[in-house]
Parts: structure tokens; C-alpha cells; sequence
């Protein structure tokens, strides 16, 4: 037995083999300007790029380098994501020996060796005094009496704890104060040591044509205690000219982390951010574009279900989407998401996968017939200010409420579809006889058997009463099976 394959989309990222492929927004032009912009920065700099969750950071970020490392004086682009290294310590050598095995290809061979030194160097120094007290403390209970704790009789036990205590507490405050001072005696050293590790650095970053940019990705998902740390080694360490880092992150939400982390007040978050960020690139919301459902949807409906290009005009699924797209402004990771899930679980079956893809946008819609009528309405509106249809003057002298009697002529009229969710709202109301509101939920009340009859037809699951409707198509989209 044969099976349509699916054709389910995801982005490939590390083999990215032109950069910008598929940009529906014009995210092109914003790294161009900002390549120049970061070409002008010889004095090296913090900058990071906000948007929310969803919204195409990794997806920019990612075809930029590309597009970095094949312009006419390719950049040395460093990628890296935060989270996949927050298992470690100390971000100071996970960036330090990124830029080394970057440009140990391309780079001066003696100054990336004399680079790695001095990072090595710099990265003892900043080694805590925790492990010698750690040791310090074990050794103070192996040897302060835990053992003969368990040979002294219930009379002399108190002494006996009181003594071990106290040479507990001797032997680790005599540990600590010589970790301490040793901490004191290499001071002089660690500051010599920072001066030549940034001189190293300096003198490898001017040996470079174009400046080093090194991106860091999904900040605000890393570990929070890694973030801040790595954000603080970056501004203290790696504040170079030449080098420009790119920190990639919903900054309201990783404020929130800062102020969590530190016990601050949520208004303080962005303020404390903005000490180690020198400029702030706000990733235009592609929601606000008012081409932006129109081009999402078509995008999808060719890469993910397969439709041509010429056909979608007349696809009543595609302008369903459009429509609850406009509705919901679903970010487009969300919006590929919610593709994705519909074409693993649709049916084939006209009047139920419309079902099914208004049910995935209104799942948690308290009542899913308003909902899918609000989206109709506002996307049919929309349609007619945009093409000037014959019904524009009767569309606008109706009332809002009962304009649902119009839309049936105007989809036929403007998308010349053969069927769309317009036809089941039209049956529905007439066969519960509504003639001056939408459907809604509420209406399905009615459990006469012609409205059950039609309910069936549509229905993802098996139905019994007409009110469980709504139930039925929720059930069915959260399992994905029809039973």
C-alpha cells in the first residue's frame, strides 16, 4: 500500500548554501545594513537583537553569518548556541576557544598560539577557592571525628562533638585564610595576566581584514546564573576592538531571568542589561505588515502541503488560513507549527479539514464557532477593501451581525471557492434558524435530528448530540486519530 509522504518542514541551518533563501520580509536588507554597520565598528562592540519567541531571530542570525562569509572580503562568523553549552562552568573558555579554533584557520598561526597561552593562563586565574575548601571540609570530617563518633558511649558524646567542632571549625578557617591569602599574593599577577591576555587579543583581532563577529543565540533560554555570567565575562575579558558580539534574545524575557537571578525589580531588568549592551536592534515585528499573513500562508501551503502557486486563489483552505492567521497573529514559528500538525492529521476530506484547521487555530477557543465567524468576517472585510467588490456597498450597510447571510455570495463571488467553512456556517444557521446573529456554540443546543444529521458530516469523531460538537473536534485534534 501506497501513502502520500509527508512533507514536513525543517529548517537546516548548518547547511545554509545561500544565504536569504525564502526571506519573506526583507530580512535581507536589514543584515546588509547592519553588516555595514558592524564594518564601521573598529572599536568592537555589544549588540543585541530582540524580538519575541518566534519571531525569526535564529532564522536571521543564521543566514546572515552565511551571508557574512561569502561577501567579496569573507568575515570570520562565529555561531554559537548558549543553551547547548550551559551545561559548563564558565563561559570565559567556551568564548575564548571559540575565537581560537575560528582563527586558527584563517588567522596569524604564532598569534592564535600565543592567544591560546594566555587564555589558558587567564582561565586559571579564575579558578574559585571552592575547590580547597570543599577538600579542606572532607578532610576536616574524616579526620575530626565522624569515625569515633560511633565509639564514645551516650556520656561523653556532647564533649566529644563539641571538640570535634571546634578543630572542624580551626582547620577550615585555617584553609580558608591561606586560600585567601594566596588569593591576595596572586592578585598582582591576575591583573598582569588580564592586561596580557587583552593585549594577545587586540593584536589578533588587528591582524584581521574585516572584524570578528560572534553571535550568541538563545540567550534567554540558557541556564540563567550561564547567561548573566557570559554576558559579564564578555565586557570584562572580550571588549576589543574588532570584535563585535551579537547577543540574540528576547530581551524582556531574559531581563525578567536578571531580575529573578539577582532579586531585582522587574522595571530594573532592561536598565541592568543595558550596561553591557551598547545598542539595541529591535527585529521588526512582520506581524504589523500588512502582506505578512498573505505571504506566511503561501509560503507554507507550497513547502509544507504541497499546492502550486496558481492554484492557491481558488484553495478555500488557504484563505481560511489567511483568515485565522489575521485573527490569532500567530508568530510564523507558531503558524508552521499549527501547518505541520494540520498536514500529519487532515483528512482529505473538504468540509472536515476545514474543520480541522479552524479547530488547530481555536483549540482553546472557549466557544469555536464565534471564533472561526469573528475570523471570517474581519478577512472578508478585508478582502473587499482590498479588491472593491460588487458587494462593498450592501456589505457595509449591513449590520455586523447579520452580514454572515452575505459572506456565502462574496467568498463565491471573490474566490470562486468550491467549498469553504463560509458553506457550514450558512448551513448551520439556517438549519437553526438564526437570521439576525452568528453561530455559536450555544446554538448546537438544539438536538433536533436534521441539525445532528448535518453536524455528522463534519464532525472529526463519532457524534451523538449536536451540542458536542465543539468536544468532538477538540478530541479529535489533540490525538490525531478519529474514533
Amino acid at each position: 500500500m501506497t501513502t502520500n509522504q509527508l512533507n514536513w518542514q525543517k529548517d537546516n541551518f548548518e547547511n545554509i548554501e545561500t544565504a536569504w533563501e525564502g526571506d519573506l520580509w526583507d530580512r535581507r536588507r536589514l543584515g546588509e545594513q547592519l553588516e555595514k554597520y558592524v564594518d564601521r565598528l573598529q572599536c568592537g562592540a555589544v549588540l543585541a537583537l530582540d524580538a519575541r519567541w518566534g519571531e525569526g531571530k535564529t532564522w536571521f542570525v543564521r543566514n546572515w553569518k552565511r551571508h557574512l562569509e561569502t561577501t567579496e572580503i569573507p568575515h570570520n562568523v562565529i555561531y554559537l548556541d548558549a543553551f547547548a553549552n550551559d551545561y559548563l562552568d564558565d563561559p570565559f573558555l567556551v568564548i575564548a576557544s571559540e575565537i581560537a579554533a575560528k582563527l586558527d584557520k584563517t588567522a596569524d598561526k604564532h598569534l592564535v598560539h600565543k592567544f591560546k597561552k594566555a587564555a589558558a593562563v587567564m582561565q586559571q586565574g579564575l579558578l574559585t577557592i571552592a575547590p580547597t575548601l570543599i577538600a579542606s571540609m572532607i578532610s576536616c570530617a574524616l579526620t575530626g571525628g565522624i569515625i569515633p563518633f560511633i565509639k564514645v558511649d551516650s556520656e561523653s558524646i556532647k564533649d566529644k562533638i563539641d571538640d570535634a567542632i571546634d578543630d572542624v571549625a580551626n582547620n577550615i578557617g585555617e584553609k580558608v585564610t591561606e586560600a585567601i591569602q594566596n588569593k591576595i599574593d596572586s592578585y598582582e599577577e591576575e591583573k598582569q595576566s588580564l592586561h596580557a591576555f587583552k593585549n594577545t587579543l587586540t593584536e589578533l583581532a588587528a591582524s584581521l581584514d574585516e572584524p570578528l563577529v560572534f553571535i550568541i543565540d538563545e540567550l534567554d533560554r540558557c541556564r540563567p546564573d550561564f547567561a548573566i555570567r557570559l554576558i559579564e565575562r564578555i565586557k570584562h575579558f572580550f571588549d576589543i576592538p574588532k570584535i563585535v558580539f551579537v547577543l540574540v534574545m528576547d530581551k524582556t524575557q531574559f531581563s525578567k531571568v536578571v531580575c529573578h537571578n539577582y532579586g531585582y525589580d522587574e522595571t530594573f531588568g532592561e536598565e541592568y542589561l543595558d550596561k553591557f549592551v551598547d545598542f539595541t536592534i529591535k527585529l521588526k515585528n512582520t506581524l504589523n505588515e500588512p502582506d505578512y499573513f498573505e505571504k506566511a500562508t503561501k509560503d507554507l501551503f507550497i513547502k509544507i502541503l504541497g499546492h502550486k502557486e496558481e492554484d492557491l486563489e481558488k484553495n478555500n483552505l488557504y484563505h481560511e488560513c489567511r483568515a485565522y492567521i489575521q485573527e490569532t497573529r500567530f508568530s510564523k514559528r507558531e503558524l508552521k507549527n499549527k501547518i505541520n500538525q494540520f498536514s500529519l492529521i487532515k483528512l482529505n476530506e473538504h468540509k472536515k479539514d476545514s474543520i480541522i484547521l479552524a479547530t488547530l487555530f481555536f483549540k482553546d477557543s472557549d466557544d469555536l464557532f464565534k471564533s472561526i465567524y469573528h475570523a471570517i468576517h474581519n478577512y472578508t472585510d478585508l478582502m473587499i477593501r482590498i479588491r472593491h467588490s460588487v458587494f462593498t456597498e450592501t456589505w457595509y450597510e449591513t449590520d455586523r451581525y447579520t452580514r454572515s447571510n452575505l459572506m456565502l455570495n462574496i467568498w463565491n463571488e471573490l474566490f470562486s471557492t468550491e467549498y469553504s467553512i463560509v458553506h457550514f456556517i450558512d448551513h448551520i444557521k439556517k438549519k437553526i434558524d438564526i437570521k439576525d446573529s452568528f453561530i455559536s456554540s450555544p446554538a448546537l443546543m438544539h438536538r433536533d435530528e436534521e441539525l445532528l444529521h448535518l453536524l455528522k458530516q463534519y464532525s472529526l469523531n463519532t457524534l451523538h448530540q449536536s451540542n458536542q460538537f465543539d468536544l468532538k473536534c477538540r478530541q479529535y485534534i489533540e490525538s490525531g486519530f478519529a474514533y
